[in-house]
């Protein structure tokens, strides 16, 4: 009796324990003053310039692109530029530093088998530089600049408020050609859970005399969230897949330039 009563207890821990399972939210982003472009993503376009954000990638890595297309330079200033997520500023340019150092360490081989022998007797070589990011960057005539700095999610999954609606949708898992339940969230601006906006303060002379400031607003309008292996299309995306490159990103079926993914781990009760 004592036997049974104790396998029991086991089954029941096991099933209160339940399993983790391998979830993506897809989050599409909408802007009230930029231009979608399926191929692109959002598109800024005038005769002075044209401003390009993409966001596909792990946690929405905001990839910022502007081109001159005057026959002068065009100037950004990052020190009155900045990205703000809900009501917090996180500014672009810090007066500060960057120290690379490289290093030898030398300690004697043979002195630390002796009983007296100090472990923190040792001489470091050291080389390096210093740098620092401009506060102003110059753009040339007919060339671009790219700039990756923040990260729209760097936390856990969305927080998902409100409704959302169930579709079976055909699976992209070579592996597994089940049906597979998505469940999609709509929102506006006012109930969305993520509000974002990029400010950057741009002039067509050194001065800034003639100051021209974009204020793109962005905001996520639906979300889906499905099975890790329905979002890649069952190919294993690395956890830092910031470096895998634009290729690889865009093989994943539900790549689009407007949108970004996080993947995370759900427990599940049984």
């Amino acid at each position: 009796m004592k036997t049974l009563l104790t396998c029991f207890a086991a089954l029941l821990l096991l099933l209160l324990s339940g399993c983790a399972v391998n979830k993506s939210q897809l989050v599409t982003l909408s802007s009230d003053n930029l231009t979608v472009q399926p191929d692109q993503g959002f598109v800024y376009d005038t005769d002075t310039l044209r401003l390009t954000y993409q966001f596909f990638n792990e946690r929405g890595v905001i990839h910022l692109i502007i081109e001159n297309k005057l026959a002068k330079p065009l100037y950004i200033d990052w020190k009155r530029s900045a990205f703000i997520i809900g009501q917090n500023k996180l500014d672009y340019w810090y007066d500060v530093a960057a120290v690379n150092l490289y290093g030898t360490a030398y300690t004697n081989t043979y002195a630390r088998y002796f009983r007296n022998w100090n472990s923190g007797n040792s001489t470091v070589d050291l080389t390096g530089s210093i740098s620092k990011e401009n506060s102003v960057d110059f753009i040339p005539p007919g060339t671009k600049l790219t700039k990756e700095q923040f990260v729209l999610v760097p936390g856990p999954a969305l927080v998902l408020p409100g409704q959302y609606s169930t579709e079976k949708v055909a699976s992209s898992d070579l592996f597994n050609k089940k049906p597979v339940d998505v469940q999609t969230y709509q929102y506006t601006p006012d109930t969305s859970p993520l509000k974002f906006r990029n400010y950057l303060t741009l002039s067509t002379d050194k001065d800034f005399r003639n100051e021209l400031v974009l204020d793109s607003k962005f905001w996520a309008s639906g979300v889906q969230v499905m099975p890790q292996e329905q979002l890649t299309g069952g190919a294993y995306i690395g956890t830092d897949v910031q470096h895998t490159g634009a290729t690889t990103l865009k093989s994943i079926p539900y790549y689009r330039p407007d949108s970004f993914f996080i993947n995370y781990t759900q427990q599940v009760q049984y």
